[in-house]
């Protein structure tokens, strides 16, 4: 659809949605004949850049927002803000840190992968701990409704006034768990099905890398 085309259909919509489709009404509250429009509509003038930042001016209506097109996404309708996740105890500084400010993530990748949204939080990696999967000061999403351990997947643990970003892994025998560093130089923190450590979330991506 070309320019002109998208701004007839916008105005069109404008007077039908606010002028109770009455190009007279809507010609006279802004000061201009009706057969301005009346020729617009007819394909008799062009709808120029001029008239159209014109009408917006008059409608109070943001720039170019005639020119979108009605199928157009704007950047804020295909992102989600993730916030960061609350906690009222302290970070050690040589762990997992929150983040300050808002994580954004686009809303396909939400849907394709069924998370829900009001279950994701952002946090910002903060040491080198899990590097080189997730180097230092990354921001990463994490998932509060996925506690249950899955062998080998990364989580956000907490532990007193401690919050860790480990790989976690079920002991051999099957009680209790590992939870490694992937720089394989950091403590391994062993704990027990009876929740010493608590499981606050999976990881499950680093900006749009999925881990």
């Amino acid at each position: 659809m070309d320019v002109n085309k998208i701004r007839i259909t916008n105005l069109k919509r404008i007077i039908s949605e606010n002028y109770n489709n009455s190009i007279h009404r809507f010609a006279k509250e802004i000061g201009r004949h009706s057969s301005q429009f009346y020729n617009l509509f007819r394909g008799d003038r062009s709808f120029g850049q001029k008239l159209a930042r014109d009408l917006e001016l008059a409608l109070k209506l943001a720039p170019l927002t005639l020119d979108k097109s009605p199928d157009e996404k704007t950047i804020m309708d295909k992102i989600a803000l993730i916030k960061q996740y609350n906690t009222n105890t302290s970070i050690d500084t040589n762990l997992a840190k929150m983040s300050t400010d808002i994580f954004a993530i686009e809303k396909a990748i939400i849907e394709t992968h069924g998370w829900q949204i009001d279950k994701l939080h952002g946090f910002i990696m903060d040491g080198e701990s899990m590097s080189p999967t997730i180097p230092h000061n990354s921001k990463v999403l994490i998932d509060t409704s996925q506690t249950k351990i899955d062998d080998g997947k990364i989580y956000t643990l907490s532990k007193n006034n401690e919050i860790f970003i480990k790989r976690v892994f079920r002991k051999v025998n099957g009680k209790g768990y590992v939870a490694k560093s992937d720089n394989g130089q950091d403590e391994t923190i062993y704990f027990g099905a009876d929740k010493d450590i608590n499981v606050i979330g999976r990881v499950l991506c680093l900006l749009n890398k999925m881990l």
